[in-house]
């Protein structure tokens, strides 16, 4: 990923929009519960959103890379110490500026309604644009990186959900990076994320 080409502040930001993407389409918990696991007792006041281990490990690595933190905690370490500790399932409070925006939004929304795609695209492209506002449009070639390695988290799995692509394209959209470079990003990221994967699975045969 290329991070390291950032200056200081746009590296903040992009763990900041790393970290939205990769909670953008988690799984919604109250109380630790999925939404079909709710009963009369759970506290629907304890929301929180499920935590990826992929996606902790890789934005920890970035963090390290950069010597950045994510806002608000002191790295994303923490989020999984809380898991082990049972924090996340029993609705610890969130450890992320970030984590904390995206719970504020979709609690504007009936519960019934939460874990709709477009619940969770509102919820995410409001806390993108604050995490925007603001932010200079000048040069062009930090946005372009922030939004190469935006995609490489949304391929971590395999493929990009409708969800992490409204988040991709919004950002594009806020600093009007041009349709066909968008294009060649998202080609560019496909392929390197295949050949990792093609790599991994000859190291491991």
């Amino acid at each position: 990923m290329l991070i390291k080409m950032l200056p200081k502040p746009e590296k903040g930001l992009l763990l900041d929009l790393l970290q939205l993407l990769a909670l953008s389409d988690n799984p919604i918990l109250w109380d630790g519960k999925r939404y079909d696991e709710l009963t009369s007792d759970t506290d629907l006041s304890k929301l929180s959103i499920q935590v990826d281990e992929l996606e902790r490990e890789l934005i920890s690595d970035l963090e390290r890379s950069s010597g950045q933190s994510l806002r608000g905690s002191s790295s994303v370490v923490g989020v999984l110490a809380g898991m082990r500790a049972g924090g996340l399932k029993s609705g610890k409070a969130p450890t992320s500026i970030v984590e904390e925006q995206l719970i504020a939004e979709l609690k504007t929304f009936p519960i019934h309604k939460m874990e709709l795609p477009e619940t969770r695209v509102a919820a995410a492209k409001a806390v993108l644009d604050k995490l925007l506002e603001d932010q200079s449009k000048d040069r062009p070639e930090p946005p372009k990186i922030m939004l190469f390695d935006m995609i490489l988290l949304a391929l971590r799995d395999g493929s990009i959900s409708s969800i992490e692509r409204e988040l991709l394209k919004a950002f594009q959209h806020h600093y009007q990076i041009q349709d066909f470079i968008f294009e060649e990003l998202l080609d560019r990221a496909e392929a390197l994320n295949s050949e990792v994967s093609k790599t991994i699975a000859l190291v491991l045969e």
